[in-house]
């Protein structure tokens, strides 16, 4: 079994990759597969029930969060001649961010259709993605005979809804769950700045009696000394006389 080299798949290109008015990328002995107009991305916990697959236009961007899975399929169709096999991987860009091709690594002699890549988003922080962007790989290699065996059935140009039925449960993340904690906290937080605040205005509306009640009392013994001093001279005049 020998790789195609970068001169190769020059020349066999056009008839590798079909029905694309672009002329496909080389990139090294490898052909650069582009994000197609069709993905899923696996729901989460509040977005169970209204996730479904999209279709993209062009260069419309979307993201796959931590520790979900998306469907995505090529822009291209692959056509491979039944002497040939391919293998598929992801650009190593893409790698360094943690998704993961999870789907098959190799495309059989005969195949013609489109690929449907699963990938898996393995690190911290969500990934955007756009249509028409470079993120996958496929390296061609000859057999040593056409293969007798070999796909005859064209393949599928849309995400068949059977390969999504394992992925419309929901799946809440460990990045959805720290999500969750982290809201749940700052709603109690203000819940707390509320209580704080409402406990504040309490106390200095006591305060505030406090000095209204101080005052009061002060000026009633200051009437009642008044009063007492008054009646008492009085009778004191009454005594010396």
């Amino acid at each position: 079994m020998a790789f195609w080299s970068s001169q190769t798949l020059e020349k066999k290109a056009n008839e590798l990759i079909v029905g694309s008015p672009e002329k496909p990328e080389i990139d090294c002995n490898s052909i650069r597969l582009r994000i197609g107009e069709e993905i899923f991305v696996t729901p989460q916990l509040e977005d169970v029930n209204r996730v479904t697959k999209r279709r993209l236009t062009d260069k419309e961007s979307f993201t796959i969060p931590p520790q979900q899975f998306a469907f995505i399929l090529t822009e291209e169709q692959v056509r491979i001649p039944t002497n040939a096999m391919a293998f598929i991987s992801m650009r190593a860009t893409f790698k360094m961010l943690g998704l993961v091709n999870v789907s098959g690594f190799h495309v059989d002699p005969g195949w013609n259709g489109k690929l449907n890549f699963a990938v898996f988003n393995s690190g911290p922080t969500p990934v955007i993605l756009e249509r028409g962007q470079s993120v996958f790989l496929m390296w061609c290699a000859d057999l040593d005979f056409p293969s007798k065996k070999h796909k005859t059935k064209p393949g599928s140009n849309t995400i068949e809804p059977e390969r999504l039925a394992a992925l419309t449960s929901p799946s809440d993340s460990l990045f959805q769950l720290n999500k969750r904690l982290l809201a749940e906290s700052d709603l109690r937080k203000e819940v707390a700045d509320d209580l704080r605040n409402r406990l504040h205005a309490v106390e200095k509306t006591m305060e505030v009696m406090k000095v209204r009640n101080a005052i009061a009392l002060t000026a009633l013994i200051g009437t009642v000394m008044y009063l007492f001093r008054t009646e008492l001279l009085a009778l004191l005049t009454q005594a010396t006389t």
